[in-house]
């Protein structure tokens, strides 16, 4: 493999890597209680909207207070991409892009010393004879 298809090859994989990054809006999850009378919305970690029907007011209040408290767990929890243990243990893709980004350098700069020394080593062979 040759100096420009090692770099074009990487510059494929930081390619494929950027397209397989979430976009960076924030997950949005929803929570429903009380039998859909009660609606929440969460977005990046807070309570974005919540819908209460006025039927919900005629509850107890203690078990007003647990179904709404229901509802916004639930949407906290949808809106948690990182609640899963799958999605934790998932590689950060930005980490992994500047690593690879770093090591396409690191290889680049690397392969123009090779270059460069097999070009002396040439040269000085050539003055000998």
């Amino acid at each position: 493999m040759t100096s420009a298809e090692f770099d074009q090859a990487l510059s494929a994989a930081r390619q494929a890597l950027s397209e397989a990054t979430p976009d960076s809006a924030p997950a949005t999850g929803t929570g429903v209680a009380a039998d859909g009378l009660i609606q929440a919305t969460a977005e990046a970690g807070r309570v974005s909207d919540l819908v209460v029907d006025p039927r919900a007011m005629r509850l107890p209040p203690a078990e007003f207070a647990a179904q709404v408290r229901a509802a916004v767990n639930a949407a906290l929890a949808e809106a948690d991409v990182t609640a899963t243990p799958e999605a934790a243990a998932l590689p950060d893709p930005a980490a992994l892009a500047r690593q690879l980004e770093e090591l396409q350098n690191q290889s680049a700069h690397q392969m123009a010393r090779y270059t460069q020394s097999i070009s002396e080593v040439m040269a000085a062979l050539k003055q000998r004879g």
